[in-house]
């Protein structure tokens, strides 16, 4: 834990120079570690879950999802490029552009440099402390769970709206953070089911996940997908029916040009084709074609962040928008593996599961 901590300092350091350097690669961190910080939330959410219901999946996965979220603490430090550029990222920070538009100075006083960080570290520090409590082997925490979630849902409509929103301070919308946070548990619980998959892949024994675990595997994957889905179409029709001025206009940009391409491409490749194929129930009880699908979602989900990032901050798409994320999602990976040690990424055998 030692050695990942330090080399969790040492590349965000690196990441701060590289940012004061670049303002490009400080925008492509910012969606990198928005897209791995997603992932690891999204595996609190499940492990909250199974705190609660007591699930077989959850036992099949414990050992991975409390290694995802133990990460939690290590994601937070790499919040400190994006805390040392705050002016490079975010128009708000020049008084005078807050100042130019009644809206905008409205929000003055939410929208300090100072309150800001102290937001993030607050909610960061909290978000860690739960995660690595959750994350301890042993006993269930029922009621710990319960208030992770409370907090979960309550905290991330504050980070949604000032790590994404305030990019462009005139959009506001109560339904974004809801919206965000069922994103990352997709991703979350993509990556959990991708690591599972290549588990079983590399086992020269007996199959490590039979089909009716894969299947319980898929079943939340579709569930949590629903949601998401619900959410996204429910934010974007109340915004379509209430025709605001300043809403509209942040629906605009994203919704021609090369953007509205992208934009129907998240309806049909991150809700439409894998709402279909997670239907199938040879594919549910497949582990390596349920992967495929947790793959496209989790790559869907990125998509997600540059269509919601992109269009605010000014600047075009480059390669570091893709090289920055996976080079993070390496470092990410290889942490998990560390936190992981020498268990088992699967928990127990299938015939102990049902005394858990």
């Amino acid at each position: 834990m030692t050695l990942v901590l330090g080399a969790t300092l040492v590349l965000a350091a690196l990441a701060a120079a590289a940012g004061r350097a670049s303002p490009a690669f400080l925008h492509a961190w910012l969606l990198a570690w928005l897209l791995w910080l997603g992932v690891a939330l999204g595996a609190l959410v499940f492990l909250c879950i199974h705190h609660l219901v007591r699930g077989r999946w959850g036992a099949t996965v414990r050992p991975l999802l409390a290694a995802m979220t133990r990460t939690l603490p290590l994601l937070a430090l790499l919040f400190l490029p994006i805390a040392l550029d705050l002016a490079v990222l975010y128009p708000w920070t020049d008084l005078e552009w807050l100042q130019a538009a009644p809206l905008r100075a409205a929000k003055a006083a939410y929208l300090d440099a100072d309150f800001f960080l102290a937001r993030a570290a607050v909610i960061l520090v909290v978000w860690s402390v739960l995660a690595l409590r959750l994350a301890r082997p042993g006993r269930r925490r029922p009621g710990l769970a319960a208030l992770a979630l409370v907090v979960f849902f309550a905290t991330v409509t504050i980070t949604a709206v000032d790590w994404i929103l305030s990019l462009d301070p005139d959009m506001s919308t109560s339904a974004f953070g809801l919206a965000l946070a069922t994103g990352d548990a997709v991703a979350g619980w993509s990556a959990v089911v991708i690591a599972v998959a290549l588990v079983h892949g590399r086992s020269a024994h007996a199959p490590l996940v039979v089909p009716e675990r894969a299947q319980q595997l898929g079943t939340l994957l579709f569930a949590a997908l629903m949601l998401w889905g619900y959410i996204a179409f429910t934010q974007y029709l109340l915004v379509w029916g209430a025709d605001l001025p300043r809403e509209v206009g942040w629906f605009l940009p994203r919704l021609h040009g090369d953007w509205g391409l992208v934009a129907w491409s998240l309806v049909g490749l991150h809700f439409a084709a894998p709402f279909v194929l997670l239907l199938q129930r040879p594919i549910k009880r497949s582990p390596a074609r349920l992967a495929a699908v947790a793959a496209l979602l989790l790559s869907m989900h990125y998509v997600e962040l540059l269509w919601l990032v992109v269009p605010s901050r000014g600047l075009p798409l480059g390669w570091l928008d893709l090289a920055v994320p996976l080079g993070l999602g390496a470092s990410w990976a290889l942490a998990v593996a560390v936190l992981l040690g020498r268990g088992p990424l699967i928990g127990l055998p299938e015939e102990d599961i049902d005394r858990v």
